[in-house]
């Protein structure tokens, strides 16, 4: 017999709790092995707690073994006890073999109006199969995803964000709303003259990564004693399993960054002025159009094992990131004498503030749904198979990111379906096409294609606007300028391989044996990478990654 228990203390009234984790709606959330549950009575909703002699389907992926189990109510003692018994069954020819073995689950709770002592017991007969599967790693992976799955479920309980009336997180009144912690630390280094030296040189410091000063004013030490630790409803689980998305789909999710993420960016038409007026403070397109390649590389840092950690690398770039919002807030809405090139910005045009704030608490929210959202959309369309509690982490950490960016906790999406509601509500209320978006657009292929080897130019630049017409709606595209967007070509795909072969740099050999859009999404991003340590005869493709990634992404076969 294998039994794994797990139990844990929880804030929060006994019944809640029992109601809660006996609600089957919410498993796939803290389950990392539960796929999808499925009601035997079409008259008993998912959404209400469980009852003695329901009966349910719960749809499960553990190691290498996917199938079902039957479960049925056989104990329920609200607000104290539940206890189910469920037959497994295995679905393909592997998981098949384990035939169909009895699996039993209590779930015991004790407690009083503030706090609840919880546990959870699953246990399983192990037969011949079972004992293979042991072996193998299964018995592991049940005791991991139990371990999981507890942590998660004390995470969801005491997080404040998810109980109470959500706010309307499209609320005109957002864009007057900017980020007065960081807006203050930044206002604190620029002198009563005017005078930015100050801050233009500890921004610079910020990006050496050189130790911060001893004598900054007391905003600006406020903010790095602020954002130096992450928010206390950040599930680490839950983080752990969002870097683990990137590292097995990350080929595909950065495609899906620059090719849906940015685009969906561009439709917000304030966004769009407030990002052209930047590209026109260089003559160099190539410099101006290199925060694309930050804002990407950002986004290596924040999904990187361990990178929101004390001092890990995304947690600092989330904090450059948050001053330089507030700089460009300060630059584009005062006439400051200064070479800073950012003080242009007011010469070009001044904000209207009265229309609301640049880069406001609207604008940050709409654009972190690009990031966590609109990326998991893609990787749906590109066929990656992420679980429920891989998507549902995805936008945790994404979450958890915005918040550290200064995006007001409360207005953040609580799941997967409502990041999905909100993402498309702001859209709808704010987005339209506009001249800037489509100079953005433009930009956007002409940059990420002038990296391309030039004999490949012109196929990488094909295959590049495929994957945007399939990760973005039509109206979306024409919003960017994307209007005539070319079918899947097969000669440019196959002349991009065998130039990546040629040098050695293609992600992954199977691509040819995929869909058109993740094929397509592989080939250009390949053209793309390479590793820190490695350099090439020609200079395109400078899109340097940690070993570690570059290593495992020309290793992942593409139809995983």
């Amino acid at each position: 017999m294998h039994r794994k228990v797990t139990s844990a203390v929880v804030a929060g009234p006994v019944d809640e709790v029992f109601d809660w984790v006996t609600t089957i709606r919410w498993w796939p959330q803290f389950s990392p092995t539960t796929l999808g549950v499925e009601s035997a009575d079409a008259d008993r909703p998912l959404e209400h707690p469980l009852r003695a002699g329901d009966r349910f389907r719960e749809r499960v992926r553990i190691h290498s073994w996917r199938g079902h189990i039957d479960w049925t109510v056989d104990v329920l003692e609200r607000p104290n006890r539940c206890v189910l018994t469920g037959v497994s069954s295995g679905e393909g020819m592997v998981s098949a073999l384990s035939g169909h073995d009895v699996v039993h689950m209590e779930l015991t709770f004790s407690g009083d109006a503030h706090q609840t002592h919880f546990t959870r017991e699953l246990s399983y007969h192990v037969g011949i199969a079972e004992a293979v599967g042991d072996l193998l790693g299964f018995g592991e992976a049940v005791d991991k995803a139990a371990d999981i799955a507890m942590t998660t479920i004390i995470s969801i309980i005491e997080n404040p964000l998810l109980r109470g009336a959500h706010p309307d997180s499209a609320s005109e009144s957002l864009l007057h709303e900017p980020d007065p912690l960081a807006d203050e630390a930044v206002a604190s280094l620029v002198s009563p003259s005017g005078d930015v030296s100050a801050l233009e040189r500890f921004i610079a410091s910020l990006y050496r990564g050189a130790p911060q000063p001893n004598d900054l004013p007391e905003p600006m030490r406020r903010f790095f004693e602020v954002t130096a630790t992450l928010p206390s409803w950040a599930c680490q689980p839950r983080l752990a399993a969002a870097s683990d998305v990137f590292l097995d789909w990350g080929v595909l999710a950065v495609g899906a960054h620059i090719c849906a993420s940015l685009p969906e960016t561009y439709v917000m038409p304030r966004v769009a002025k407030l990002l052209n007026l930047t590209r026109q403070l260089d003559a160099d397109p190539t410099h101006a159009d290199r925060r694309i390649w930050f804002t990407v590389r950002m986004c290596f840092d924040v999904l990187a094992r361990n990178g929101l950690d004390p001092r890990g690398e995304g947690l600092l770039a989330l904090q450059r990131l948050r001053l330089i919002h507030a700089v460009v807030r300060l630059f584009v809405q005062h006439r400051l004498e200064t070479p800073q090139r950012l003080s242009k910005l007011a010469s070009i045009a001044l904000w209207d503030s009265e229309n609301g704030q640049p880069i406001s608490q609207l604008e940050l929210l709409h654009t972190l749904l690009t990031f966590s959202h609109v990326v998991v959309r893609a990787l749906e369309k590109l066929g990656a198979a992420l679980t429920p509690y891989q998507k549902e982490s995805y936008i945790h950490l994404w979450n958890v990111a915005g918040a550290q960016l200064g995006i007001r906790p409360e207005l953040l999406p609580r799941d997967a379906a409502d990041a999905e509601r909100m993402f498309e509500m702001i859209k709808g209320r704010y987005a339209k096409a506009t001249a800037e978006a489509k100079d953005l657009g433009r930009a956007l292929i002409w940059f990420w294609t002038s990296l391309f080897p030039e004999k490949v130019r012109s196929e990488g630049r094909d295959l590049m606007q495929f994957v945007i017409s399939q990760l973005i709606s039509p109206e979306t595209a024409a919003m960017n300028g994307f209007d005539d967007l070319p079918a899947f070509s097969t000669p440019a795909a196959k002349a991009v391989k065998e130039c990546l072969d040629a040098a050695d740099r293609l992600c992954s050999g199977a691509f040819l044996d995929v869909p058109g859009a993740r094929q397509a999404t592989a080939l250009f991003i390949s053209l793309l990478m390479r590793a820190r340590t490695q350099t090439f005869e020609d200079q395109s493709g400078t899109f340097d990654i940690p070993q570690e990634l570059y290593e495992r992404w020309r290793g992942i076969p593409a139809t995983a």
